[in-house]
């Protein structure tokens, strides 16, 4: 009995793997094709024979305007919102001014005293400067009266300077809008803590949105091949059914990093040459910060 046991053991396993590797080929050969997947957009198709290609990403005449304050402090109010235009020097927000309020006060008080005091010290030294006889008074006391005159005069100057230093900081905590332009994004409040100087996040964005441009990256390997002259044409990432005739502004004389990138794990360290195009002036439905390919004319060698 043990010996006709030990013999059907020694083929139960090569029958189980087996009829295992036949099920795996029957789920594998008998699993239902999957139909290849279509993309929701057509990419673009150059409409040149030849053309270098670039990613341009689309931003107001003026460049994106980065609004921050030149004075720390509190927020009291926002006087634009998203979507308003302004002219330029119109108020964007303002800072707390309590504090130089009082200072303008103070400054406007000495002031005053300051004239006052001028007026006595002119007055006095009128007095002896009006005498016929000048030995009638000493010449120390002509000469003190002489300079307490001039310095209080000197003051008056002070006190207005002071009084205008004080009325300029108060303006700039004022802060007005650089260019003719749109507000495209706030991102202060009112309340909330105004950092002076640059920050990661600008407090208000503006630009000049009377005619759009197109900034365009292209590798540095393909600078030779642009021209100015060259056509250019350029569609919406993602809607291939209108393309934009765009027209030369200028290239920027700086290579640098690239920004914009056509697919994930694209390489970084690339560099490039920008150029800057303007779209036609009646186009419509555009926002700034969207994605167009644009392909311009290369010469047939």
């Amino acid at each position: 009995m043990i010996a006709l046991w030990k013999k059907t053991q020694g083929w139960k396993l090569p029958l189980l793997a087996l009829i295992g590797l036949t099920f795996a080929l029957v789920s594998v050969l008998g699993r239902a094709e999957v139909p290849p997947k279509e993309p929701v957009t057509m990419p673009p198709v150059s409409p040149y024979a030849q053309s270098v290609v670039g990613i341009g990403v689309i931003e107001p005449q003026s460049e994106i305007v980065a609004i921050g304050s030149e004075i720390p402090g509190v927020v009291r109010e926002v006087h634009v919102k998203v979507g308003d235009k302004v002219s330029k020097g119109a108020p964007l927000f303002s800072i707390d001014q309590r504090d130089i309020d009082a200072q303008i006060a103070v400054l406007e008080a000495a002031l005053i005293s300051a004239r006052v005091q001028a007026d006595d010290a002119d007055f006095q030294y009128k007095i002896v400067q009006n005498m016929g006889d000048k030995r009638a008074v000493a010449k120390e006391d002509f000469s003190r009266r002489k300079y307490a005159a001039q310095l209080a005069a000197a003051r008056i100057v002070e006190a207005e300077a002071q009084l205008n230093q004080a009325r300029t900081t108060k303006d700039r905590m004022t802060i007005k809008a650089p260019i003719d332009g749109a507000v495209l994004s706030v991102d202060i409040r009112d309340g909330e803590y105004a950092i002076a100087g640059a920050t990661s996040m600008p407090m208000i964005r503006m630009g000049d949105l009377s005619r759009l441009h197109v900034r365009v990256e292209f590798d540095e390997e393909n600078a030779a091949s642009l021209s100015q002259a060259a056509a250019v044409k350029a569609y919406l990432r993602g809607d291939t059914s209108k393309v934009y005739d765009l027209s030369f502004i200028r290239f920027e004389p700086f290579v640098a990093p690239k920004q914009n990138l056509a697919v994930a794990g694209q390489r970084v360290d690339t560099r490039v040459i920008e150029a800057v195009y303007a779209l036609p002036d009646d186009v419509q439905n555009l926002l700034i910060g969207q994605q167009m390919d644009v392909f311009v004319e290369k010469p047939v060698q």
